[in-house]
């Protein structure tokens, strides 16, 4: 009887053998994913105490800007509210510092000690002494309260994890310093009777008196930190002044607050106590607007408009006008796209969108105020001519992005882009009647709103975000400007983060 022969066996995976392999797949998948994620928190944590570390240190300096006997935990609080970025940022109980997207939680001791070297003494009524500090049981030592210290501890909260830092320091007792210690320091030239001084007239220089504690063989002077000439007098009451313009009469210090302070000290090169006074200098108008420029930027009648910082740091903004004649004889005020204010604007750039067609002509001016507290413009800035016809350049094409640490993911230098950081690449474009001069990046949307950043290509076309990464996607698009601001099209859409 004959055989039918058995086809050949047909061998294939089974299902046991595809869930191994699926398995082994996701492990390596999220061991990258974590070891990524991993990576970009240790970036964030370690920036984030970098800040806190920076914000202990600026809150030590403003403490031993304070007189020794008004240095307590109320007044240096209050003090941190008069400086930019050390104010509390919440309307929450106590006080929060926000920096770099990042908010901390400040906690702040100031007590004073009793050092027994000098032997110890009776606590007064009025010094609030530190837990650890030493008491004596009799009249030995007269002055107890021979230093303070400040300490200050941040707390915040970094991709879920709580972190801190604590940094102390101690201001000695001028009262019990080794070296004389500055006991007054007025200005006696304009004459000012505020805290802070002030300065709201268009003199050259100020004039100080200082006075030590005991004679002092030298007294140094600085301003803002910076160490000025010798002063005259000695070796109790000394005079110096301070000139606003260097020897060719350019302005050496302008408009802003500052910092003067006299230190003394003895033959051996020992300081007491020094003494600071803060100085709000008002001298004169903000100076005229440096590289005000600007063209139709192709989206309708719409111009764009920018310019550069001045150098006063008490200007609180810019205000813009439009006019079709030349002779600039009736000027209008020009509302900017997303203005705040309601005649000026705090950023240094704006979109006119309500500019008529033809031949338009711009002036920008700084505003200050007064001692007053009104509002009052600076010097006109050169004028700027808007109109004409004008080619925009073409749309940046094939974008693409990286983070930084990845192979082969190079800044425009060519080098490796810095880790955790997010590239976002392109092609050049080009403009057939003039040059390309930077590009405009957009995120998350298309409007005037969503401008993040500009960027000037030299040489390649690789931008850095300049925002800490966020754990956050983001959708970035590009614009190319040309030299009359001339604004191409957006290009497609790229996401990263």
């Amino acid at each position: 009887m004959a055989t039918r022969m058995r086809p050949s066996d047909e061998h294939g995976f089974t299902l046991i053998e595809v869930l191994v392999g699926i398995v082994l797949l996701l492990v390596g998948v999220l061991g990258v994913v974590a070891l990524v994620d991993g990576a970009n928190a240790v970036t964030s944590k370690t920036k984030a105490r970098e800040g806190g570390t920076n914000i202990a240190r600026s809150i030590i300096e403003v403490s031993r800007s304070l007189r020794y006997r008004d240095l307590t935990a109320a007044e240096l609080l209050a003090a941190l509210e008069a400086r930019p970025g050390l104010e509390d940022s919440s309307a929450s109980p106590g006080h929060t510092i926000r920096m770099r997207n990042v908010d901390y939680q400040l906690t702040l001791t100031v007590c004073s000690l009793d050092d027994p070297k000098d032997n110890l003494g009776l606590h007064p009524s009025g010094v609030v002494f530190c837990s650890d500090s030493e008491v004596g049981t009799t009249l030995t030592d007269r002055n107890p309260d021979d230093y303070k210290r400040v300490r200050v501890t941040l707390t915040w909260t970094t991709r879920g994890s709580e972190a801190s830092v604590t940094q102390t320091s101690s201001i000695i007792n001028p009262v019990g310093g080794l070296g004389p210690s500055v006991v007054g320091l007025t200005m006696t030239s304009p004459g000012s009777i505020s805290d802070p001084l002030r300065i709201d007239s268009a003199v050259t220089k100020a004039s100080f008196a200082a006075v030590t504690s005991t004679a002092a063989a030298d007294l140094r002077w600085t301003v803002d930190g910076d160490l000025q000439l010798k002063p005259d007098g000695g070796p109790i009451n000394w005079t110096f002044d301070w000139e606003f313009l260097d020897a060719d009469g350019n302005i050496a210090y302008h408009d802003c607050t500052y910092v003067v302070q006299a230190e003394a000290f003895d033959e051996q090169g020992r300081a007491g106590a020094p003494y600071a006074r803060t100085v709000v200098v008002n001298r004169d108008v903000p100076l005229p607007v440096e590289s005000f420029a600007g063209g139709r930027n192709g989206n309708g009648e719409r111009v764009d408009l920018q310019w550069v910082k001045t150098p006063e740091c008490d200007v609180v903004g810019y205000r813009l006008y439009r006019d079709d004649d030349p002779l600039f004889g009736s000027p209008e005020v020009v509302t900017c796209t997303g203005q705040v204010a309601a005649t000026y604007t705090e950023e240094l750039d704006c979109v006119d969108e309500g500019a008529p067609a033809g031949t338009l002509y711009y002036r920008v001016r700084a505003l200050d105020t007064s001692a007053a507290g009104a509002i009052r413009e600076g010097a006109w800035s050169a004028q700027i001519t808007v109109g004409g016809a004008n080619a925009l350049p073409t749309v940046p094409q094939n974008l693409s992005t990286c983070i930084g640490g990845q192979l082969d993911c190079n800044g425009p230098d060519g080098t490796p882009a810095p880790t955790g950081a997010i590239v976002v690449s392109w092609d050049p474009s080009t403009d057939s009647d003039g040059t390309v001069e930077f590009y405009r990046i957009y995120r998350d949307g298309s409007t005037y709103g969503d401008r993040h950043d500009v960027f000037f290509p030299n040489p390649g076309i690789a931008w850095f975000e300049p925002e800490e990464p966020d754990g956050l996607s983001h959708t970035y698009r590009v614009s190319a400007v040309d030299d009359k601001f001339g604004e191409s099209g957006l290009s497609d859409p790229v996401s990263a983060g």
